[in-house]
């Protein structure tokens, strides 16, 4: 160390040195000392942190500090009472604790090395804290090593604790008087110091895992469907509120089978960690009988056993809700909805306010398209299972051998072909609502049969099942036939026929009132033109004349479409005769059975006000020239001519005759 010293001397005097008794790494912080300008005769810290800012500091690595404590503690017990002080600091160089002897920290004190100073190389030259920080490797500095004669008395054995980042967090040094140098001294610093990153790292895993543990903690307690978890013996360990308030009784504790019964799924899952989903079975609460969709999921240890498992319930209703919510099986129509002032329209209106007060059947009879799924979902929606799904099922649309597992739905295996899992069906589904029954006279005999008993008994078993599920159901059927001819008739079962009409509701034909109309067609126009982005100015008054003489059989829902092609083929912001569909005039001119001059206004004035027009006489010309030209445009074809008038051949044959128009004609 002599030698060292003697280096030290001549290179504070010359500033160069050639020899190999000093270490590259001592050399290398000699040169950047001078360089820096640090004062070789001081070897006291002069950069530090106030109060407030030490305060801060020591707050924000307090975990550090914690984890770092014990090791040097460890650490200083080796070493306590020869002379020896252990130092943390962090990746800047501030002490950030110390351990020693009372009075070597004193004598350390001197040259402020205690909490709160900086130990880099630009203040204390040389030294284990800041050429560890720039050398990035364990070092020992000893006696005149140290590029600061005040310094010259200690030897500091450092090495840097790294991150999981791969970067320095701070130094660990332990430093004693220079005449104790030994290399297992820094062999001990290394030790500790590798421990300390262990350490480091197995503490924020734990912290990953604290809130993994915290989020999975969350998930189950505030997750919508019930769940438990159960042990390798299927003993209940945890149930969250769900659950729990599904049961109504304390199940932590008790096993799984006594709450779930003989159920084979779970077993499976705890013996040969098979999971499963959405498996259909009746649980026995303190609420009586709740049919769920049940999953398990095992829990396995890092050995790949079975420790656990958790299941979920999740009640069927709830699915249905969901299924009704995105499928859109609700009723968007009230009675505001039904538009019209006549008394025969008035009066069914007010059937249907009483029916939807009561929760008996409800039997809408009326032909096709006046609005009976109108008037059921009126029905519906002013009932109090508003808030509750309304199912729509057309018994003529749906095949005879389908209709069952339509109405009931099925098993798994039912048939060939069928789901796995089975699936719900319309009463199912509907339960908690509505469930509308149209064309309820085109139901096949077999199926009456089955669907007067759920009409009795208010409960279903599916195709194939064996289940006996509860519904609760409303239900709402409509017709376009006579029900009791069809009765008569031995095509609808009689028993039924009572069950199902027990409030009558009637809708009557559009042509028994022909004075809704006008508030029909300007209610149409105005929806339709808007969402066409259309700006109607002016109707014509003898474009409703010709709509009211007009025997509509499609009834509202012909309007409505006469409506929407009037206005896809008007040229301008008005409509007028010729712009209806040619049916509508032709019928009208049958109607007339006079040719008294009719005034009508014209959309625009040719300066002599108002002219007489024989309206007859317009319309008739216009559907004469309007066959004849069809006829031309079809080579005479009477049949594409009558599908492009929409009406039957025959009707063309007469209007041909009525017109004059003959085989005479050259359609070439």
């Amino acid at each position: 160390m002599d030698d060292i010293d003697y280096l030290w001397h001549h290179f504070i005097l010359n500033e160069k040195i050639k020899s190999k008794k000093l270490r590259p790494p001592i050399m290398e912080s000699w040169i950047r000392c001078y360089k820096a300008g640090v004062d070789p005769y001081d070897g006291t810290s002069h950069k530090f942190l106030n109060l407030s800012e030490l305060e801060k500091l020591l707050a924000q690595r307090k975990d550090f500090i914690d984890i770092a404590r014990h090791f040097m503690t460890n650490l200083y017990e080796f070493v306590a009472g020869s002379g020896f002080i252990v130092f943390l600091s962090d990746e800047r160089g501030y002490i950030l604790e110390v351990i020693g002897d009372p009075d070597i920290l004193e004598k350390a004190s001197e040259i402020n090395l205690v909490k709160g100073y900086s130990w880099i190389e630009e203040e204390g030259g040389t030294n284990g804290i800041g050429t560890t920080l720039i050398f990035k490797k364990p070092i020992q500095v000893s006696g005149a090593e140290h590029y600061c004669e005040k310094v010259q008395g200690w030897t500091c054995s450092a090495a840097p604790i790294i991150n999981e980042h791969g970067s320095i967090a701070g130094v660990l040094q332990m430093s004693g008087p220079s005449y104790a140098v030994h290399l297992h001294t820094l062999g001990m610093v290394v030790a500790a110091v590798e421990a300390i990153s262990d350490q480091m790292r197995l503490k924020k895993q734990n912290r990953k895992l604290t809130v993994v543990y915290n989020s999975l903690k969350n998930i189950f307690w505030t997750m919508s469907d019930g769940a438990m978890m159960i042990d390798e013996k299927g003993a209940i360990t945890q149930i969250n509120p769900i659950a729990e308030n599904m049961f109504g009784y304390k199940t932590v504790g008790t096993m799984a089978s006594d709450v779930l019964g003989t159920f084979s799924n779970t077993q499976k899952l705890l013996v040969e960690g098979k999971d499963y989903a959405d498996v259909e079975l009746m649980l026995d609460t303190a609420h009586g009988r709740v049919h769920c969709l049940v999953s398990g999921k095992p829990i396995k240890n890092e050995e790949g056993q079975v420790s656990g498992a958790v299941i979920f319930f999740n009640p069927i209703n709830k699915v249905k809700k969901l299924i009704n919510r995105f499928s859109g099986a609700h009723a968007t129509f009230s009675f505001e909805d039904i538009k019209g002032n006549s008394d025969k329209l008035r009066d069914a209106i007010s059937v249907a306010h009483s029916a939807a007060s009561s929760m008996s059947t409800v039997l809408i009879e009326g032909e096709s398209g006046t609005g009976k799924e109108l008037f059921a979902q009126a029905i519906h929606n002013g009932s109090s299972r508003r808030n509750g799904p309304f199912i729509a099922l057309n018994c003529a649309a749906i095949p005879r051998e389908l209709i069952a597992s339509e109405l009931f739905g099925y098993a798994e295996g039912a048939f060939t072909g069928a789901s796995r899992g089975g699936r719900t069906g319309k009463f199912e589904l509907a339960s908690g609502g509505t469930l509308f029954l149209d064309e309820i006279g085109d139901m096949p005999l077999e199926q009456q049969a089955s669907l007067l008993r759920v009409l009795q008994e208010r409960e279903i078993v599916r195709v194939g099942g064996d289940k006996v599920i509860s519904v609760d159901v409303r239900i709402i059927c409509a017709t376009n036939k006579n029900l009791r001819k069809q009765v008569e008739a031995g095509n609808v079962r009689e028993d039924l026929y009572y069950r199902l009409n027990v409030i009558q509701i009637i809708v009557p034909p559009l042509r028994e009132r022909t004075g809704d109309i006008p508030l029909l067609f300007h209610h149409f126009l105005d929806n339709i033109s808007h969402k066409m982005n259309i700006d109607i100015k002016y109707v014509d008054p003898e474009v409703i004349n010709c709509l009211q003489n007009y025997n509509w059989p499609g009834n509202v829902r012909e309007l409505q479409n006469v409506v929407e092609k009037t206005i896809n083929v008007i040229n301008d912001d008005s409509i007028h005769v010729e712009n209806l569909p040619p049916l509508i005039p032709s019928m009208t001119v049958e109607k007339i059975n006079h040719e008294s001059p009719v005034v009508i206004p014209k959309a625009e004035s040719n300066g002599h006000g108002q002219q007489p027009i024989n309206i007859k006489k317009v319309l008739a010309d216009k559907e004469r020239e309007e066959i004849i030209s069809l006829l031309d445009l079809n080579g005479g074809n009477v049949t594409q001519v009558a599908k492009v008038m929409g009406v039957s051949r025959n009707t063309v044959y007469r209007k041909m005759r009525l017109y004059g128009v003959n085989k005479e004609y050259n359609f070439d």
